[in-house]
């Protein structure tokens, strides 16, 4: 059954105003509908009549619209707004949007909004398109409102009030107190300082110093973790000299996580990470971050056709031995991928550190022992079985049919193993263990399964069918 976004039940009456014309309604009922609703149904109005809509917003009503769009409806804007209707949204815009903007946009558009902002945002933007793109300074706002210690309830709840009028405020849970250098020196819970007498000092409410912060430069997949541990809805981020650089809300980390998630689960399936949505990215940018891993997986499937020829004597021997090679490979690779995506995400997780490695390679073993032993039990069992039926795995069935069942258990060990342990080296390295992906670990165990596979096969039925 379909259902009915709230956009759906505006488009009608938004459309029926447009024509009459009658602006004044218009304008009413467009602040009745949730700026989220109305960006996604924007697109469904011609481009003239998207620009009206728009400028009929009040300028932080059209900043919470602007943030819901996409890359290319926000330059659309950005191409067809008039400097009247521009200038407003510039200065309520957050300074980390504008940073986002100023590193996609084009530089025709990123001198026009330059001309059109004030110089100490344009200091604030550029300080945060010089952070690395990981780091937390990348993703805060630095839009900070903040106290001083000698102010009284009163006096910070007004300030409070005047802050909100232009800007979105509906996230704010906590008010941080700094002194003149702007160094942090607590927080005060807003609804402590709703709850306060107004004559009480700030130093009174706040809270004390050693409220978790997040520092500047730190990883945002790190500080993503901490706001899970400690279940926070805010925090303050600091240099490092604790001095107030801005703040990290819960739905930036609701933001990074779900991007990096994104990130790790197209890098598990060998593809780079694509960085737009899937409809929006463009068919060759799309073609050219999965063709890279594809040739080299190719690549290093090529090694198995090298390995499959070095043991061209015992297959011309054996043809029987070549019947299982499909089954043998996969389960190695199989195995092999299941290891490597559990400890990536345990990782993830920080489930597992490097120093655990000998107990990842135990347990990885005793699994992979345990489980090629269920699947060398099928393999053999499915050899003799069918051997009393059939003539097709010749006389010596039974010892291929041991052939199978060992080497099944060997590859599969073998799989768990470099699954495993992989990801965590590559940590170590500074590399992201995401890129030990589920089909780089299969086909390096393919490779190396086929030389387990003949190996067994050489030391079972030397003197026999070898």
């Amino acid at each position: 059954m379909n259902t009915i976004s709230s956009i759906d039940l505006f488009i009608p009456d938004i459309k029926t105003l447009l024509q009459k014309k009658d602006f004044k309604e218009l304008k009413k009922l467009l602040l009745e509908i949730n700026p989220i609703d109305l960006a996604e149904g924007l697109s469904r109005f011609t481009p003239d009549q998207q620009i009206l809509i728009l400028k009929l917003l009040p300028p932080h009503r059209m900043m919470a619209v602007f943030e819901e769009l996409d890359l290319k409806q926000q330059q659309f804007l950005f191409d067809h707004l008039g400097d009247e209707a521009l200038a407003p949204l510039l200065e309520d815009i957050p300074p980390d949007m504008a940073a986002k903007l100023f590193k996609k946009f084009p530089e025709q558009i990123v001198k026009r909004m330059s001309n059109l902002m004030k110089k100490e945002k344009i200091d604030t933007v550029c300080s945060i398109l010089n952070y690395p793109p990981q780091t937390v300074g990348a993703v805060m706002q630095s839009d900070v409102l903040t106290l001083s210690p000698n102010m009284t309830a009163k006096s910070a709840l007004e300030r409070l009030q005047a802050w909100a009028r232009t800007r979105i405020a509906e996230h704010i849970t906590m008010l941080y107190v700094t002194n003149s250098e702007r160094k942090l020196l607590g927080g005060v819970p807003l609804q402590s300082l709703i709850g306060a007498p107004t004559v009480m000092k700030i130093r009174d409410i706040m809270s004390p110093v050693s409220l978790i912060k997040i520092t500047v430069s730190m990883d945002r997949e790190e500080a993503a973790k901490i706001f899970v541990r400690y279940h926070l809805n805010s925090a303050p981020v600091v240099d490092d000299e604790n001095r107030l650089v801005g703040v990290l809300n819960v739905d930036d980390i609701i933001q990074i996580i779900e991007k990096e998630s994104t990130e790790d689960i197209q890098k598990l399936a060998a593809v780079e990470a694509l960085d737009e949505p899937y409809f929006k990215i463009s068919f060759l940018k799309m073609v050219k971050k999965r063709a890279t891993w594809l040739c080299v997986l190719f690549l290093g499937e090529m090694l198995t056709a090298t390995a499959m020829g070095f043991f061209e004597y015992q297959i011309a021997k054996a043809v029987v031995l070549a019947l299982f090679i499909p089954l043998i490979i996969s389960s190695g690779g199989n195995s092999g991928s299941q290891a490597a995506t559990l400890v990536v995400r345990a990782m993830a997780l920080k489930e597992i550190a490097f120093g655990d490695w000998w107990r990842v390679v135990w347990r990885e073993l005793a699994a992979g022992f345990t489980l090629g032993s269920i699947l060398g039990t099928i393999g053999f069992s499915k050899v003799w079985i069918w051997s009393q039926f059939s003539d097709t795995y010749g006389p010596q069935y039974t010892m291929i049919a041991v052939t199978v069942g060992v080497t099944l258990i060997l590859i599969v060990m073998w799989g768990t193993l470099i699954g495993s342990v992989l990801p965590i080296f590559l940590k170590r390295l500074g590399l992201d263990p995401a890129v030990a992906s589920a089909p780089f670990v299969a086909t390096l165990v393919d490779v190396t399964g086929l030389v387990i596979y003949f190996t067994v096969a050489l030391l079972t039925l030397s003197g026999t069918l070898l």
